[in-house]
């Protein structure tokens, strides 16, 4: 890692690269991610989870909520955007619509009174990217600010691969541990068992996670 790396890691550029590889390349890999992450918590605490740590553990709900306003939308490189753009003004009004929860996941705060422009950077901003002014373009009377997407030369596109080969192995390791289970484990026939109705598992960790009161994805209506 080069000092520069370093530097930005400081100043907390980890999260930031992390949302942006899971809502692209490592999208696929996110939900095994959430659930790893969520049993190492039980495990720390004792088959137990305080809510705001499992949250602040999770990235699902933060990477469902820019799918929903297609954040990614925003990054074609070259294409230029202006606030009265109708693809802006929808992003603006899916912003708006979902704003309380926006500020809950992502602790970002939208307002009506913020233009599609100023909405699009703060959320871009979560992942450390931004769209660059161009400037004031077309006729005197009705020129308006232009902005593009210009990609970053900061050398996360090299992490990400880094990041991505890890998850694919992961993955792999976890696909090949599930098929020799599948093909060791014998069948038991249990036609002959008789269950009774009122019989409930009563599994320490499974209670657990029912008692951390974890929360479900953000709703979208």
């Amino acid at each position: 890692m080069t000092p520069n790396l370093v530097e930005k890691d400081d100043d907390g550029w980890y999260p930031q690269l992390r949302m942006h590889y899971y809502l692209t390349l490592g999208r696929e890999f996110l939900t095994n991610r959430d659930t790893k992450r969520a049993a190492s918590q039980l495990e720390a605490g004792e088959n137990s989870i305080w809510k705001p740590d499992f949250n602040k553990g999770q990235l699902l709900p933060a990477v469902l909520l820019l799918e929903e306003v297609n954040l990614l939308q925003l990054l074609t490189p070259g294409e230029r955007l202006r606030g009265s753009d109708e693809k802006m003004v929808e992003f603006k009004a899916l912003a708006l619509k979902h704003r309380h929860i926006i500020k809950n996941y992502l602790n970002v705060s939208i307002s009506e009174k913020h233009t599609p422009i100023a909405i699009a950077q703060k959320l871009l901003a979560k992942i450390d990217l931004k769209l660059a002014y161009v400037g004031r373009l077309g006729k005197r009377e009705n020129r308006e600010c232009v902005y593009r997407f210009v990609a970053p030369d900061d050398q996360r596109d090299s992490i990400f691969g880094q990041w991505l080969n890890r998850d694919e192995v992961f993955q792999s390791e976890l696909v090949s541990v599930s098929n020799n289970i599948s093909t060791t484990t014998p069948v038991t026939d249990t036609t002959s068992l008789s269950i009774s109705h009122n019989c409930s598992i009563d599994n320490p960790r499974t209670r657990s996670i029912k008692d951390a009161s974890i929360s479900p994805r953000p709703r979208f209506s």
